[in-house]
């Protein structure tokens, strides 16, 4: 098999659906020998901030010089980012070499399983010295959730994917908790009832529990705890808190006598790259994956913060997002709205999202290709308009 064929074949697995639970993902990494439980794993879980947190922890650990895998999903444009080394993405040649060893133990496993397994088992045969892996969704039945890891992180918690994880934030937050494990270390960024219930399950599975530390801006940096000047060259307020959920990860790496230096770890996160988050394509064209309202609820924020006449909104979303509440955030921010479909079976036709920005006097142009509604939208903008590519990861990474 070539790599167009691997990737057409883990493609069909999506009949498969979003199938919650460990027993398919484990019966097929005891097949492949059990490569997860031979790795150090950081395990990440959160509504968002996940992968901007996994790629500053990565940064961090591999400026103090070690090896590191990241496993992040969905990818923007190329099944490899999901799984890299040291930023460097797996070859379509070790693609096809990982999946083919563990094909003949496939049954009835998802896409999302089958790729998790063909991580592990690349991840383990590389050597790693860590893994920083990504929740897919929720925590608990999620298919990474076989690991025992040395941190897990739980970054954030709002309502997201609610017919599978539960529609509250408690129950939300319960399922996302389930990677905290026995007498482990888990670290969060999270507050109030949320945070309440995280340090109820820690207490009972024996774990020590770290609170992320609050974040002081100063002169364009910003100081967390005993680190000053910090900078990131992330753009967005938000990404401050990632930057000190990152840093208490790293932190309590110590209790296992990993201790990196404070330089490094400064260097490490300015160094931290993460495509598609708050990211200008050039001047006047500015993409974010936000992708739920507390993900619209941040980018409006820093919207609000930028200098424009007009803004006008480039904007697909998945079917099994909040549309309704997504749409009512963001309608009264835009000037121009183009509404598009990006190419997967989960994207929501146009008119739904039509219909609910007509419910704020928004006049929509439906144009279903992500790159002629960008092109579009270029032409049709005034000089000092500003262009938001947004609603999925799936629409930014045809953009990108």
């Amino acid at each position: 098999m070539n790599y167009n064929q691997v990737i057409k074949y883990l493609n069909n697995r999506e009949k498969f659906g979003i199938k919650l639970g460990l027993k398919n993902i484990r019966l097929l990494l005891k097949k492949v020998g059990s490569p997860h439980k031979k790795i150090k794993c950081i395990h990440v879980a959160g509504t968002n901030g996940k992968g901007s947190c996994c790629a500053m922890i990565s940064s961090v650990l591999q400026e103090a010089g070690y090896k590191v895998g990241m496993y992040t999903s969905p990818h923007l444009k190329r099944f490899n980012e999901r799984i890299k080394i040291n930023n460097k993405e797996i070859s379509n040649k070790d693609v096809v070499k990982y999946f083919l060893k563990t094909k003949p133990h496939i049954t009835t496993q998802t896409y999302f399983e089958v790729v998790t397994a063909i991580a592990f088992l690349y991840f383990n045969e590389k050597k790693v010295d860590f893994l920083v892996l990504e929740v897919g969704m929720g925590g608990r039945l999620d298919a990474t959730n076989v690991v025992n890891p040395l941190v897990s992180l739980i970054t954030t918690i709002s309502l997201e994917h609610t017919e599978y994880l539960g529609n509250s934030l408690l129950k939300i937050a319960k399922e996302k908790a389930g990677i905290i494990k026995k007498n482990s270390i888990v670290v969060t960024g999270t507050n109030g009832n949320v945070f309440n219930l995280i340090k109820k399950i820690a207490r009972k599975r024996k774990a020590k529990l770290v609170r992320a530390k609050k974040v002081k801006k100063l002169n364009g940096k910003f100081n967390i705890n005993g680190y000053k000047k910090l900078e990131l060259d992330l753009i967005g307020d938000f990404q401050l808190q990632n930057a000190s959920n990152s840093i208490a990860v790293i932190e309590a790496l110590r209790d296992y006598s990993i201790k990196i230096d404070k330089k490094k770890i400064k260097k490490g996160l300015k160094k931290a790259r993460w495509q598609g988050r708050m990211q200008f394509l050039e001047k006047n064209v500015l993409v974010d994956c936000a992708h739920n309202p507390a993900g619209i609820d941040v980018l409006i924020k820093e919207v609000k913060k930028l200098n424009y006449k007009n803004l006008i909104l480039v904007m697909g979303i998945l079917k099994d997002k909040d549309i309704k509440e997504m749409v009512k955030k963001i309608a009264p921010t835009a000037d121009k709205v183009i509404v598009t479909k990006p190419k997967t079976e989960r994207a929501a036709e146009p008119s739904i999202i039509e219909k609910e920005f007509v419910k704020y006097n928004k006049h929509c142009e439906i144009i279903k290709d992500v790159r002629k509604a960008l092109s579009h939208a270029k032409k049709n903008k005034g000089k000092n308009d500003l262009i938001l590519v947004t609603g999925s990861i799936y629409t930014v990474g045809e953009v990108v």
